[in-house]
């Protein structure tokens, strides 16, 4: 099954998060949601739903931007 993306890098708080939700409620189980994000204080609230949301997360920072991999649990 191919990830879905979505790039925020445009975005910033409350629209990425609320974009990122968005995307995330329509995952089956396992499926994956890349996520390219740029502004630090949408990366930190993302990741805090996405903990608190059984989505389990893996995160890569690059120079300029965070890359989320999310799958659902």
């Amino acid at each position: 099954m191919e990830a879905r993306t979505l790039d925020l890098s445009q975005q910033r708080c409350p629209v990425s998060l609320l974009l990122a939700k968005r995307a995330a409620q329509s995952l089956d189980k396992n499926e994956k949601l890349e996520i390219k994000v740029v502004d630090k204080t949408s990366l930190a609230d993302i990741m805090k739903y996405f903990e608190l949301n059984a989505f389990a997360i893996n995160v890569e920072h690059e120079a300029s931007f965070a890359f989320l991999t999310v799958t659902r649990k």
